[in-house]
């Protein structure tokens, strides 16, 4: 790749770190953003009537899905999707590999150049090998008998060990769920990550029956586990809640809570009291399964970290950030709208422990950036222009490189 100046101007620039910048330019040096300013630049690639805002950063997705022309069914209860999803991946005709470079292929023309994959049992480095954003690789576990613990901790420590990747991919560990993980293998999967200093992500307050086995071994997702000849095998000891999960995690480097959609108000308060602990809202898979309202917006009153991400196509109809923000928007058109934006970016960034890296339009970062096309109007703010209906990712620029 050459290491020529280029810039790019836009009617609009949107930092995320910044205000926005009407008329702005982006000045790239090979991979890395070298300037910001509005200053006239006559060399500079004009982009028109757009804005450009940081790639966006999808901070949890399971692209094993990718080939879903719609999402999973039925959406009540819990229990009945995860015997579709166990279903679906018993008769799936595309293999994984093919499915997740599907995936990484769609996030990309919509603007995200990060992206928080939860990789399963088909995972390879090929699939990330000639991406141009970053993938921060999250191996999943599952094993609820305790005869599978050795067998997963030895996956995921080969997982970790393994360094053949080139710099765009970052590994870290995923114990699935509290129904799906022996707490024996979570504890063993935590130190794993605190010996690697990894980041890990575990599916967490997703549903109420989760809350309801946790608490009283009870309900739907027992009925499962006993369907699936996996209940006798239960410890005696086992977590009351998801405060346990949370002490477990909380000097990591990096743990992102997933999902968090029933968090209680102690729980909200250690997760704010702890900013190595992040929680990836899904906004459009929350409304597939008709969860309760969802508190985000208690988090970030709290201070605490919160990014977005698309969980899969088998509960959500695409892989694009820009159609959760704007999902936001509508959901809650009082929140600040450039704090809107960094869940998407900043946040996002900050989760994956890539702050260092990526997220917004600073120089020394690298050159990640998406294109958002603007309706043709004039006398109307920057952020009404930026959320309006029709405002759509054009196009997006990863290492400096045009996709």
């Amino acid at each position: 790749m050459s290491t020529d100046l280029t810039s790019f101007r836009a009617r609009w620039v949107f930092p995320a770190d910044g205000p926005p910048i009407e008329n702005g330019t982006v000045e790239i040096t090979g991979t890395r953003i070298t300037a910001l300013h509005d200053r006239n630049d006559p060399q500079a690639v004009d982009l028109g009537n757009v804005a450009v805002l940081p790639g966006l950063i999808n901070a949890h997705a399971h692209l094993e899905f990718s080939t879903l022309e719609r999402p999973l069914g039925p959406v009540t209860p819990f229990a009945g999707w995860i015997r579709s999803v166990v279903d679906w991946r018993s008769r799936r005709m595309c293999p994984v590999l093919d499915a997740v470079r599907t995936g990484l292929d769609e996030s990309l023309h919509a603007g995200t150049t990060t992206i928080g994959e939860i990789a399963t049992s088909g995972w390879s480095v090929d699939a990330f090998a000639d991406i141009p954003g970053t993938a921060v690789v999250f191996r999943e576990q599952l094993g609820f008998s305790a005869s599978r613990i050795a067998g997963q901790l030895e996956i995921a420590r080969s997982h970790l060990e393994d360094a053949t990747d080139s710099g765009c991919v970052v590994r870290g560990l995923s114990p699935h769920a509290p129904y799906s993980v022996h707490p024996d293998l979570f504890h063993g999967l935590v130190e794993l990550a605190r010996e690697f200093r990894a980041p890990l992500a575990v599916h967490l307050a997703e549903t109420r029956e989760e809350l309801e086995l946790l608490s009283s071994r009870s309900g739907p997702l027992v009925d499962l586990l006993i369907e699936l000849g996996l209940w006798d095998d239960v410890p005696q000891r086992f977590p009351s809640g998801p405060l346990e999960y949370l002490h477990a995690v909380a000097d990591l480097p990096r743990a992102l809570v997933v999902h968090g959609n029933y968090l209680n108000d102690e729980e909200l308060a250690y997760i704010a009291d702890h900013r190595n602990i992040s929680v990836v809202y899904c906004p459009r898979t929350h409304a597939y399964f008709r969860r309760e309202p969802h508190p985000w917006r208690q988090l970030l009153e709290r201070g605490a970290s919160v990014a977005i991400g698309t969980d899969g196509r088998a509960s959500n109809p695409d892989l694009n950030v820009w159609n959760e923000i704007q999902f936001l928007r509508r959901l809650a058109p009082a929140v600040n709208p450039a704090l809107l934006l960094q869940l998407g970016t900043i946040c996002g960034a900050r989760t994956l422990g890539l702050e260092q890296r990526c997220g917004s339009i600073t120089p020394g970062k690298q050159a990640d950036l998406s294109v958002v096309a603007l309706p043709h109007r004039s006398g109307s703010s920057c952020w009404d222009l930026l959320y309006d209906s029709s405002s759509v990712i054009s196009g997006a620029i990863a290492g400096g490189v045009r996709q």
